[in-house]
């Protein structure tokens, strides 16, 4: 859990790294893309769009608070056989995202350990990352959510039954040095920026190839997760989601932070008209982030890990 003292803390190292990019964030008040469907200025809005769930009753993201466990259990996780070349890297109007494609390869793969309404292997499909943690623990925000999407067979099917599961996690920009799995991500956005934006001019960015295996699970590793059931956290909000948040966050340096804040808020693309405008959706405060929903009396549990 998060102490009121490390609260604080987390609130002066954020706002520290956003002070960093007050430029980048005051660049959204210029012209912005107009095809998106959505945006985080007016999240309350998104329950009048057509096929909405975002107002019922199991939405996510949700306050969390410091618990005991109620399940002692390992998560099983398994890498299979993809490598960093096996992921597509994109830069989109909600943020930057990785997923397999076509899916050649054997994906990363887990089984949540608590009981037969949650049971089945559920295949990592995307990760991606919102701008502002979206959950709170004990009423503390971190500067970023990491969101590891996973589905069952039915989805990738398309056949009834269909379920996802997210792994998540606060992001918090106060690590000394350079997360090493996180940085090989940020070398693949920036590529991924730089073949969309059309605001570069001429810029460059270049790197040694990188086909290496590599552990997406490695901040998930022997971890505790608050487990719950909810929904997707942009529209339609679809309630299909088994989230397992992990109680600890995932350290990167604030130079990696501000790197992805840039990509984020920053990238821009050639709409229909030929003009050169910023893809994102973010809010005006540069958020990506929904705001909690309320808990409705749904159950939530934390599964402790028995070996670290």
């Amino acid at each position: 859990g998060i102490a009121n003292q490390q609260n604080l803390k987390m609130f002066r190292l954020t706002a520290l790294a956003f002070a960093l990019f007050a430029a980048s964030a005051s660049a959204i008040e210029e012209t912005r893309a107009t095809d998106a469907a959505f945006d985080y200025d007016h999240p309350e809005l998104w329950k009048d769009m057509d096929g909405s769930e975002c107002a019922r009753s199991k939405n996510s993201p949700i306050a969390l608070s410091t618990m005991d466990c109620t399940h002692y259990a390992n998560y099983e996780l398994h890498l299979g056989d993809c490598t960093i070349a096996d992921m597509n890297f994109s830069v989109t109007n909600n943020g930057v995202k990785l997923d397999y494609g076509a899916r050649t390869c054997s994906t990363p793969h887990f089984d949540i350990p608590k009981d037969s309404i949650t049971s089945g292997t559920k295949y990592h499909f995307n990760t991606h990352i919102h701008l502002s943690s979206e959950h709170t623990i004990d009423g503390g925000f971190s500067a970023a959510e990491l969101h590891m999407v996973h589905v069952n067979k039915e989805f990738l099917a398309g056949a009834p039954g269909a379920r996802a599961a997210v792994l998540g996690t606060m992001v918090m920009p106060n690590s000394p040095v350079d997360n090493p799995v996180f940085e090989r991500y940020l070398k693949k956005w920036q590529l991924a920026r730089e073949a969309v934006d059309c605001g570069c001019d001429g810029e460059t960015f270049t790197v040694s190839p990188d086909v290496a295996e590599i552990d997406v699970y490695e901040n998930m590793r022997g971890k505790d997760f608050y487990h719950y059931d909810g929904g997707l956290t942009t529209p339609p909000c679809t309630e299909v989601v088994w989230w397992n948040f992990n109680t600890e966050p995932l350290l990167i340096s604030i130079r990696q932070f501000q790197v992805m804040t840039d990509i984020i808020l920053n990238t821009r693309v050639l709409d229909k008209g030929g003009n050169c405008n910023l893809i994102t959706v973010a809010s005006e405060g540069g958020s990506t982030s929904r705001p909690t929903q309320p808990l409705n009396g749904r159950t939530i549990d934390k599964i402790c890990a028995m070996s670290r």
